[in-house]
């Protein structure tokens, strides 16, 4: 099947850099240790699935959380930490986030992919959780509501 930038002799998009990462500092990478290739037709993402979900599909490791979770605690580490770079960043999110480097690289490729995508998703999920705290908050003099207990009709 050729491309459709192939066949109008256009040249893809670069994909966005990744500071802070060497991208060739990965070991082996996710091919490198045969994670197949399972993105339900996303453009050949490596250890990398589909899952449906209530605001829709979103990209996952097969075997891991989903992208925006791990790209999220990406930008959670540069922002700590602004001068961590290459492998030391690499380290340090295969620690918070528990993973491999290889999954780490899989999540890392994706996004590069599809930054657009996966911000989104981060982006989403921050005003989520924003509304969800300002929702929780408590207004004093403001009137409480009662909570009831399951089988309490009062």
């Amino acid at each position: 099947m050729t491309d459709t930038n192939e066949r109008h002799g256009d040249t893809p998009p670069a994909a966005p850099a990744l500071p802070g990462i060497d991208r060739t500092a990965v070991p082996g990478g996710p091919a490198s240790v045969g994670i197949p290739t399972m993105d339900g037709g996303r453009g050949g993402h490596p250890g990398i699935v589909i899952r449906p979900g209530p605001t829709g599909p979103r990209a996952a490791l097969g075997d891991g959380p989903d992208v925006w979770e791990v790209i999220g605690a990406l930008h959670a580490l540069r922002g700590e930490d602004p001068t961590r770079h290459g492998e030391a960043l690499l380290g340090e999110l295969c620690t918070v986030t528990g993973l491999t480097a290889a999954q780490v690289s899989a999540a890392l490729d994706y996004y590069t992919a599809h930054p657009g995508e996966i911000d989104t998703r981060i982006s989403a999920n921050n005003d989520a959780a924003e509304r969800a705290m300002w929702s929780s908050t408590v207004v004093p003099g403001a009137p409480r509501r009662r909570r009831v207990s399951p089988g309490n009709t009062r």
